[in-house]
C-alpha cells in the first residue's frame, strides 16, 4: 500500500491543531501529566513527614486488664525508667469497647500461662476480645506454666493504634531484655545475652538500586495509565466522535485515502503518548537528579540522564501499541458513548501486564520476556536497579515492537472497511435492537459483571462459601445474563445453544473429563515454574474452597451443579453467542477461555482455568450444544473435589501420566469431531458437518 507523505503530514498537522484547541484534551494530555509527578512527590513527602511528626509527638492512652493487671503495671513501671515513654494509662471499666470507639488506642491483658505451649498461650484468657481487634503475643519460644503473659490488643485499621502497639512492644522488649540480663548476671552468667551472638546487617544494594526498585515498580504502571487516559480522549474524539458528528464521511470525500486518514490519526495519538512519556521521564530527571524538590536521598539517586534516555527507548513500543489499541477501539465503536463504554475494561486489562513489576521473583530471563508490555515493564525495573541484561532487553523490545507493528497492520485493515470506518449502520441497529445491539454491548455487560464479581469477592471473602457462590453465580452471572436476554429480546434456544447433541458425544465427555483435568494440571505445573506459587498458598486456597464445616453433599452440589449450570450459561452461552459472528472458531474458543479465566480472579489459577474454558468452548462449537460443556464442567469440578477429599496426589504426577491425559483428551476430541454438528452461524466455514449418519 503506497501512502502519500504530504497528505499524511497535512492531516497530522490539522488533527494536532484540533487537539491543542480542545481544552479537555490539553488538560488530560499536557497539564495533568506535567503536574502529576511533582504534586504526588510533594503531597506524599509532606504527608509522610507530617504523619511521622504527629505519631512521634502523640501520647497514646492505654488500659490494663486481666487477672494479672498489677504485674503488668509493675513491668510497665520498670519500662518507663529504661526508655522514653509516650504512653498514658487510663482506667476504663470496658477497655475493649473503649478501644473500638477510639477512646483508647491499646489494651494490655495480663494473665498466667496454664500450659507449656505456644499455641495454648495464644488462646488463653482474652475472654472479651471481639473480631475487630488484633492481638499479639511473643511466639518465639514456649511459655512455661505460671509465666506472665502480656497480650497487646489493638486496632490494625487505625494508624495511632498500630503506633501505640509498636511503641509499647518496643518498650516491653527493652525492659524484658534488661531484666533477663540482670537475672543472668545475678546467677553468675558473665556475658550479656546480646553479646552471645552479635548479628550485623549489610545491604549490598546502593542508594540508586534501592530507589530504582521503588521507581521501577511504579513508573511503568503510572506511565501506561496516563497514556491510556490521555490517548483515549483523543482516539474517541478522532474516530468515534467524528462518526457520530458525521464529519468523517466528509473527510473521506477528499483526496486522502482511508489508510492515510488512519495513519495521520494514529500519529497524533502516538505523538501525545510520546509527549506524556517525555514529560514523566523529564519530571523524574529534573526533580530527582537536579534536586528541585526536597526528596528522600534514595529517590534522588534513582534516574541519571543515561538511564532516562534508555527508559525512553524501551517505552517507545509500548507507546505505539497503546495508540494502536485505542484507535482500533475508537474505530470499532459506533458512537462516542459506546467508545467510552469500551474504554474502562481496556484500561483495566491494559494495566495488568504492567503489574508484572510487583510480582516477586519475576525477572526478564523468564517466560515474561515473551509477553508484550509486561516484558518491558520488568526490563525498566531491572534497568533502574542497575541490571543491564542487554540480550534480553533487546528481545523484550523486539517482541513488544512486533506486537505494535502487528496491531498497526490489523487496525489499518479492519478500520478501512466500510462497516467500521462509518456510522451508517449505527442508527439502524440502535432502533431495531435485538441480536445486533446485544453483540455491540456484550463487552460492556461482561466488564460490568466482572467488576461486580471482583467487588463481591472482596467483601464476601470471609463469609460462608454457599453464600459466596449464590451471590457470584446466581445473582451476578445468571442475573446479568437474564437481564441481557430480556433487554435484547434474544431467542433463548439460540442464545444458550439449547440443542440435543449426538448420543456418542456423552461418551466423549466422560473420556474428556480426566484427560482435561490432567492436561490442565500439567499446564499449571509449567506456569508454576515461571510464576511459582507456594504450597502454603495452595493449601490455604483449598481450605477456603473446600471448608470442612459444610456437609459433603452440599459441597458437591455447590461446586459442581451450580458452576456447571450458571457459568456455562454465561460463558459458553451468551458470551460465545455474542462473539460467534465476529471471530472464527479457534480465536473464539481462546477468547472465551481467557475471559473465563479472568472471571476466576485468582492469578495462579488463570492458566488451568483458561485452558478448561477454551476446551469447554471448543466442545460447544463442535457439538452446537451447551449440554456437553455443562456435564464436562460439573464432572471436572466433582473429580477435583474427590481428589482433594481422598488425599490423592494432585501435583508432580510425572510426564507419563500427563501424556496419558493428553491422549485421553485426543480420543475425546476424535469422538467430538466424528459426530460433530457445528454451532450454527459461525464466521469461518472450516468446521463442516460430519458425513457420518446421525
Amino acid at each position: 500500500m503506497k501512502l502519500d507523505r504530504g497528505i499524511i503530514s497535512t492531516l497530522f498537522r490539522t488533527e494536532l491543531r484540533m487537539v491543542l484547541r480542545d481544552r479537555r484534551m490539553v488538560l488530560t494530555s499536557i497539564l495533568l501529566p506535567l503536574l502529576l509527578t511533582p504534586l504526588l512527590m510533594l503531597v506524599s513527602t509532606s504527608t509522610v513527614k507530617k504523619r511521622e511528626r504527629t505519631l512521634q509527638q502523640m501520647t497514646y492512652p492505654y488500659a490494663v486488664t486481666g487477672p494479672e493487671a498489677e504485674a503488668v503495671q509493675l513491668l510497665l513501671a520498670r519500662a518507663r525508667t529504661k526508655s522514653e515513654f509516650h504512653l498514658n494509662e487510663v482506667t476504663n471499666a470496658a477497655p475493649l469497647a473503649a478501644l473500638d470507639k477510639g477512646e483508647i488506642q491499646l489494651v494490655l491483658e495480663g494473665f498466667r500461662a496454664k500450659q507449656n505451649s505456644i499455641a495454648a498461650t495464644n488462646h488463653e484468657a482474652l475472654s472479651e476480645t471481639t473480631g475487630n481487634t488484633n492481638s499479639i503475643v511473643d511466639e518465639g519460644e514456649a511459655t512455661p506454666p505460671g509465666s506472665l503473659v502480656v497480650r497487646l490488643i489493638y486496632r490494625a485499621d487505625r494508624d495511632v493504634s498500630q503506633a501505640a502497639m509498636s511503641r509499647m512492644r518496643d518498650a516491653l522488649d527493652r525492659s524484658r531484655e534488661a531484666d533477663r540480663a540482670a537475672l543472668l548476671k545475678e546467677h553468675g552468667f558473665a556475658v550479656l545475652p546480646a553479646q552471645v551472638a552479635v548479628i550485623s546487617e549489610r545491604d549490598l544494594a546502593s542508594r540508586a538500586q534501592r530507589a530504582g526498585l521503588m521507581v521501577g515498580r511504579l513508573l511503568p504502571v503510572s506511565l501506561l495509565f496516563l497514556i491510556l487516559v490521555a490517548g483515549a480522549v483523543i482516539a474517541m474524539d478522532s474516530l468515534a466522535g467524528e462518526k457520530e458528528r458525521g464529519t468523517l464521511e466528509t473527510l473521506l470525500t477528499t483526496g486522502a485515502t482511508r489508510a492515510e486518514v488512519l495513519v495521520a490519526k494514529h500519529l497524533v495519538i502516538e505523538a501525545v503518548a510520546l509527549f506524556i512519556t517525555l514529560l514523566q521521564l523529564g519530571n523524574l530527571l529534573v526533580y530527582c537528579s537536579f534536586h528541585l524538590l526536597r526528596l528522600p536521598a534514595d529517590l534522588a539517586a534513582a534516574v541519571p540522564l543515561p538511564v532516562a534516555l534508555l527508559l525512553l527507548v524501551l517505552f517507545l513500543p509500548v507507546v505505539a501499541l497503546a495508540g494502536n489499541v485505542l484507535l482500533l477501539i475508537s474505530g470499532y465503536a459506533r458512537s462516542y458513548k459506546e467508545a467510552q463504554m469500551y474504554f474502562m475494561p481496556v484500561l483495566l486489562l491494559g494495566l495488568v501486564p504492567a503489574l508484572a513489576t510487583f510480582m516477586p521473583g519475576v525477572g526478564l530471563r523468564s517466560i515474561v520476556v515473551l509477553v508484550p508490555i509486561a516484558n518491558l515493564a520488568v526490563a525498566i525495573k531491572e534497568v533502574l536497579i542497575g541490571q543491564f541484561d542487554w540480550p534480553f532487553l533487546a528481545l523484550a523490545w523486539v517482541i513488544t515492537a512486533g506486537a505494535a507493528v502487528w496491531t498497526t497492520r490489523l487496525g489499518v485493515r479492519l478500520l478501512s472497511t466500510e462497516r467500521l470506518i462509518t456510522a451508517a449502520q449505527t442508527d439502524a441497529v440502535s432502533f431495531t435492537g435485538g441480536q445486533g445491539l446485544f453483540e455491540r454491548h456484550l463487552v460492556g455487560w461482561f466488564a460490568l459483571m466482572w467488576a461486580a464479581l471482583l467487588v463481591a469477592s472482596n467483601y464476601l471473602e470471609k463469609t460462608d462459601l454457599r453464600l459466596q457462590l449464590a451471590i457470584n453465580l446466581v445473582v451476578i452471572l445468571f442475573g446479568g445474563c437474564s437481564l441481557m436476554i430480556r433487554r435484547y429480546r434474544l431467542n433463548l434456544r439460540a442464545a444458550l445453544a439449547l440443542r440435543a447433541p449426538h448420543p456418542a458425544i456423552w461418551l466423549g465427555v466422560l473420556v474428556a473429563v480426566p484427560g482435561g483435568l490432567l492436561t490442565a494440571t500439567a499446564l499449571f505445573e509449567l506456569s508454576n515454574r515461571v510464576l511459582p506459587v507456594s504450597d502454603k498458598t495452595l493449601e490455604a486456597f483449598n481450605q477456603t474452597l473446600l471448608p470442612t464445616q459444610i456437609p459433603f453433599a452440599q459441597l458437591i452440589f455447590c461446586l459442581t451443579v451450580l458452576p456447571g449450570i450458571f457459568e456455562e450459561i454465561a460463558f459458553r452461552g451468551l458470551l460465545l453467542y455474542g462473539l460467534h459472528r465476529r471471530l472464527s472458531p479457534v480465536p473464539l474458543a481462546l477468547v472465551v477461555g481467557l475471559v473465563f479465566g479472568l472471571f476466576h480472579i485468582a492469578l495462579f489459577r488463570f492458566v488451568p482455568t483458561a485452558c478448561l474454558g477454551a476446551m469447554l468452548a471448543s466442545v460447544t462449537l463442535l457439538t452446537g450444544s451447551i449440554f456437553p460443556a455443562m456435564l464436562w464442567h460439573a464432572a471436572n469440578n466433582g473429580l477435583g473435589v474427590l481428589v482433594y477429599e481422598l488425599h490423592l496426589p494432585e501435583a508432580n504426577l510425572g510426564w507419563p501420566v500427563y501424556l496419558t491425559g493428553l491422549a485421553l483428551l485426543g480420543v475425546a476430541y476424535w469422538i467430538f469431531w466424528r459426530h460433530r454438528s457445528p454451532y450454527p452461524g459461525l464466521k469461518s466455514g472450516r468446521v463442516k458437518e460430519s458425513s457420518e449418519p446421525a
